[in-house]
């Protein structure tokens, strides 16, 4: 009996163990100088750092003072462990950029109240604010086209 208490405290102090160096490595230490001003980031966001297709982060409290002061703005919500995010950014940002559109990028792993505050049932998700309202959105990863037709029609400058 002695025994078997002795190998089941064992086995749980191994699967705590393994529990905690899982959570560990799923996350990386950063310096403070980066555009999401944590001290630790996911790893699938660390990988992104130095991407050029996710420069243009906002924090949620840039994002909530530009609604709140009735600002138009144009927002993609995406997670960096998405596979269509993944697969869409490199279409969408280059679009962006023809249209000469400010596309904001949220980022929704590194801020999961994201999900609940903006109403996000799916990435990647592009919604257009005007007047502190939500105008429209596409959910999923589209066609370039029904990006073009949704740039040109709410964010071209």
């Amino acid at each position: 009996m002695k025994k078997l208490l002795i190998f089941g405290s064992i086995i749980i102090v191994l699967f705590i163990a393994i529990a905690l160096l899982s959570n560990m490595a799923q996350t990386d230490e950063v310096d403070g100088d980066n555009p999401y001003n944590k001290d630790s980031l996911h790893s699938d966001t660390a990988d992104l750092l130095d991407d050029p297709n996710y420069q243009n982060n906002i924090l949620p409290e840039e994002l909530e003072s530009e609604i709140e002061n009735e600002e138009e703005v144009t927002v993609y919500f995406y997670s960096p462990s998405c596979e269509h995010c993944i697969e869409a950014t490199p279409r969408l940002m280059p679009i962006a950029e023809d249209n000469d559109v400010e596309l904001h990028q949220f980022n929704l792993l590194e801020f999961e109240e994201g999900w609940r505050s903006y109403n996000i049932e799916a990435t990647p998700t592009l919604v257009h604010y005007e007047n502190g309202e939500e105008v429209d959105r596409i959910v999923g990863a589209a066609p370039n086209e029904e990006y073009e037709a949704f740039l040109e029609t709410y964010a071209a400058e």
